[in-house]
This record gives structure tokens, C-alpha cells and sequence, in this order.
């Protein structure tokens, strides 16, 4: 499984306090089958984050997270993300790592990119899906079924 945190969740995940939700999220993208996608902008967003930077530099000398995806390959993939108004967020470099990467599970509490994410003409093959805890901070079910979930990843150029 490989999963992208939108930075507007950063602070919770890697903080001082997280929610427990945050929380279980980190122990689970901590194990083997789950990986962290990061590159370009997010990576320079998650990088503003003190906690962030120790757990990175933790789970990498364990293996914990692909190589980060380059600059390049999220550019390349960014043609493929539609303008306003098929596409309501503001996070265009979050659903390019998508597609340049093949992770389909978003940690967000962003609604405008929680639905881009949903799309199926943005995110296919296989559909994205979004861990939140904009309703339910607590660890549910949903959180539980969503990260034992295999198959969230597409190894295709660019989504296509």
C-alpha cells in the first residue's frame, strides 16, 4: 500500500499530540507492506515539520518510504491534472504524485481535494480513497478496513 499526507494534516500526524486516528495511522505506514509516498512540493511542506524530519530520517534507514518521487516525474504528470473548474482544490502537485506514483490512499482533511481525489477522471485504475478525520478524530472502522487494504497502488506512467 502506498499513501500520501497532505501537509494540512502534517502537524497532526507528526506533532507533538495526534489525534488517535494520526496516531494509528503513523504505527500502520510504519509496517512492511506500507509506504509513504513523498516528492516535490509536499516533500518541502512535510520538511517545514521538526516531527516529520525525525520520523523521516527513522524510516528510511528502515526502509519505511519509497524513494521520493522526483521533481521531474511529478511535472510530467501534472499535465495530466485538469484545471479549475474540473479540478476544485488548490493541490494540483498532491494528485500529480498520485498519478506519477500509483498511491491511491490520501491522508487529507482538505474536502475540495478529498473529492479531485475521488474522481475517477483524475485518479483511476485503481480509484483513490481518503483517510480523514475531519468528521472522527478516534480510530473507526473505516480507518481500520482503509489501511489493511492492499492493492492501493498503481505502477503505471502517470495514471494512464
Amino acid at each position: 500500500m502506498c499513501v500520501i499526507v497532505d501537509a494540512n494534516v502534517g502537524s497532526d500526524i507528526f506533532g507533538k499530540a495526534p489525534s488517535p486516528a494520526a496516531s494509528y495511522f503513523l504505527n500502520r505506514i510504519g509496517e512492511p507492506h506500507a509506504r509513504l509516498v513523498i516528492g516535490g512540493l509536499l516533500l518541502r511542506e512535510l520538511a517545514k515539520l521538526s516531527g516529520f524530519k525525525r520520523w523521516y530520517a527513522r524510516a528510511a534507514r528502515y526502509g519505511r518510504v519509497r524513494p521520493t518521487v522526483s521533481d521531474q516525474d511529478i511535472e510530467t504528470c501534472l499535465v495530466n491534472v485538469p484545471d479549475p473548474p474540473e479540478r476544485r482544490s488548490d493541490d494540483p502537485h498532491i494528485l500529480a504524485l498520485a498519478l506519477a506514483s500509483g498511491a491511491r490512499l490520501l491522508f487529507t482533511n482538505d474536502h475540495p481535494l478529498q473529492e479531485d481525489f475521488r474522481n475517477p477522471s483524475i485518479i483511476n485504475q485503481p480509484r483513490g480513497h481518503i483517510y480523514t478525520t475531519l468528521i472522527n478524530d478516534n480510530v473507526t472502522q473505516v480507518h481500520r478496513n482503509l489501511l489493511a487494504r492492499r492493492g492501493l497502488c498503481a505502477w503505471s506512467d502517470c495514471g494512464k
